[in-house]
């Protein structure tokens, strides 16, 4: 009943800022195709989307920080939604980034955070050197790892 409540509360904030034309923000994991559907219907209705993504070096990091969030009171996840979430959207991320005006992602593993790349309609105009993007992010994000090669001076 709680998630029918904050589904149908979330789809009507969707609709309202799309039919007033004005900003939102939200945090969601983008595991599936229907998920991108809100991304795209604000691309369509012409506004400028922006992504900021935060990455881990693995699940087990990710399983981590899910427990100590519900020590501190959190909603719990269990470690299947986790890999699904975690491989899911960097799945998804790489297949979709073009979507966006502006992606910016972030290797969130270490207590210092370092952003990796920023891109601009698809294409890097920052980024670290290619030999120096983690293990993760050159596994999962192929096509981005590309890009940012393509811009790297030879």
């Amino acid at each position: 009943m709680a998630w029918e409540f904050v589904e149908q509360a979330f789809d009507a904030l969707i609709e309202k800022a799309l039919a007033d034309n004005t900003d939102i923000a939200y945090e969601g994991h983008f595991t599936n195709e229907a998920t991108w559907d809100i991304p795209r219907r604000f691309r369509e209705a012409g506004y400028l989307i922006h992504l900021i993504f935060f990455g881990l070096r693995d699940t087990s990091l990710s399983e981590l920080r899910v427990v100590d969030r519900a020590q501190e009171g959190g909603h719990y996840v269990d470690p299947i939604t986790v890999a699904n979430n975690y491989f899911g959207n960097l799945e998804k991320l790489d297949k979709y980034f073009n979507m966006f005006h502006t992606v910016q992602i972030a290797d969130t593993s270490e207590a210092e955070h370092r952003v990796l790349v920023i891109l601009e309609n698809g294409l890097p105009t920052h980024a670290v050197s290619p030999d120096k993007l983690p293990a993760w992010f050159q596994s999962y994000l192929p096509s981005i790892t590309q890009k940012i090669k393509e811009i790297e001076p030879s």
